[in-house]
């Protein structure tokens, strides 16, 4: 599994799987996206070496900490805090979803753990900043919302890429927090994406993809990027990360594997740009 990359009891690389979709609010089934997501990384598919001819399995090892799962949101996030606690000391950590709301938990565990502050870049159709959304105030539909109102990030260490389908409050709302949102037009126009901050958080939402290119996911909006664009937001990012996530991926929706098979391209490219980073 994981395009070769050894497996190791003492790791540089930490994958937990989190099956959690509670908050979904079109299409259930992103809680199967860890499973979906663990079988396209195969190393039958896949060699270790990403785009820039970074072999992985000569930066990284790995271990796999299963999945967590909950039956309510804040019991989510105490295992997840307590998980992430239990072995951090410095790893980078990739988190599977499961629906965004996860993000909360996620960002909130590495934060508290490593005890240093990161931004934000988050990949996504969009904003979630809704104030509360269905009567949830962690919907995966608020998840940055409440990142930046209970302090977890500042709003100027939050850039947002891939938007589309934002509302003028959570535009507001941006711009109040000097929040910056990078539309899918303007990704198309360059992909190229200057990061004001040293260190980040990348969560990817997989609707942040054209579904063309993502069928498989909970609320997909079209005019997206492609796969490719992706990549080369990938390449271009001059942060460290921390930890990335890989959320709403739903296979219950997906054609042929196509939605998992770019989840795993983002992997592979996320990994040869942290090891460049590190």
């Amino acid at each position: 599994m994981l395009f070769g990359i050894p497996h190791s009891e003492k790791p540089n690389l930490y994958l937990l799987g989190i099956l959690w979709d509670n908050s979904s609010s079109f299409r259930r089934g992103c809680a199967e996206g860890p499973r979906a997501i663990r079988e396209a990384t195969s190393e039958e598919l896949y060699n270790s070496f990403n785009e820039l001819l970074i072999n992985l399995a000569e930066h990284w090892s790995y271990k796999d900490l299963g999945d967590i799962n909950a039956d309510t949101f804040r019991e989510l996030v105490e295992k997840v805090n307590k998980t992430v606690k239990e072995h951090y000391s410095g790893e980078l950590f990739l988190f599977l979803g499961g629906d965004h709301s996860i993000t909360y938990a996620t960002f909130k565990a590495i934060k508290e753990a490593s005890k240093k502050d990161f931004g934000l870049i988050y990949f996504d159709a969009h904003p979630d900043m809704y104030p509360e959304y269905e009567g949830d105030k962690y919907s995966h539909a608020c998840t940055v919302r409440r990142l930046v109102e209970e302090g977890l990030v500042k709003g100027e260490n939050v850039v947002q890429i891939g938007i589309r389908a934002p509302t003028r409050e959570q535009v507001k709302f941006a711009e109040e927090h000097g929040i910056r949102i990078v539309s899918a037009s303007e990704i198309y126009r360059s992909p190229k994406v200057d990061i004001p901050f040293e260190r980040a958080y990348l969560s990817f939402d997989m609707d942040v993809l054209d579904p063309a290119f993502a069928p498989g996911v909970g609320n997909p909006e079209p005019g997206g990027l492609s796969t490719r664009e992706l990549v080369e937001v990938i390449k271009s990012l001059n942060a460290e990360i921390v930890a990335f996530d890989i959320v709403e991926l739903n296979p219950k929706y997906d054609y042929k594997g196509i939605s998992a098979f770019a989840a795993a391209k983002i992997i592979r490219e996320v990994l040869g740009k942290a090891a460049l980073m590190r």
